[in-house]
């Protein structure tokens, strides 16, 4: 029998979600000065793994707002990849990017804000009965099907967003052993937030 979700969660998910939308809507509108089309700008901005990990965040939110359920699989995926967005870009990137006005706005969103509200939201509501140390492999996937996206973007573009997945730089050697650290580092903080979801009580009704 499938549990149903209970309306703190079903709120809390809606502005999550709701925030996510608006704030790549928001992104999208700021570059498109530069990138001349909404349809482009948008397209432009899935270059990232910060965008696809929001996107995602947003629409799994707003799914869970209408009251129908969601593998806790998939949330915890998603719960790990945005820590581990919001942890890359504060310990590694936010010294040297200084974003202003409504840039500063949308960085704050998508690399704090919305990272920090989707994890609390699944450490308080996610339910720990489904969720099981097989499920950690399962937050390799994400990682790796960006991974896949970023090499034929390149390919195709010459653009590589992050260094470590820079094939023409690297080669393929060194690009194979960046891509079994990173899946080892989802690995990692997925069980780290796996444990601490573990210990702590459900909110679910």
């Amino acid at each position: 029998m499938i549990q149903p979700i209970p309306k703190a969660a079903r709120i809390s998910a809606a502005v999550i979600g709701a925030l996510a939308l608006v704030t790549l809507a928001l992104q999208t509108t700021i570059n498109l000065e530069r990138d001349g089309s909404p349809l482009v700008s948008f397209a432009l901005l899935l270059r990232f793994f910060t965008i696809w990990s929001n996107l995602a965040a947003g629409l799994v939110m707003l799914w869970i707002a209408t009251g129908k359920p969601v593998s806790e699989r998939v949330t915890f995926a998603l719960a790990t990849a945005l820590t581990i967005v919001a942890l890359v870009y504060h310990a590694l990137l936010a010294a040297d990017h200084h974003p202003v006005g409504l840039d500063w706005w949308t960085n704050l969103m998508f690399h704090t804000i919305i990272p920090a509200a989707f994890v609390i939201w699944w450490l308080v509501f996610s339910d720990r009965a489904h969720l099981t140390w097989r499920s950690l492999p399962l937050v390799m996937i994400f990682p790796v099907l960006y991974s896949a996206f970023a090499l034929i973007y390149g390919a195709a573009s010459g653009f590589y967003a992050y260094f470590f997945l820079d094939l023409p730089a690297l080669g393929w050697p060194q690009l194979l052993i960046n891509m079994l650290g990173l899946s080892a580092f989802f690995a990692a903080m997925g069980a780290v937030l796996l444990g601490l979801r573990r210990l702590l009580p459900s909110a679910r009704a």
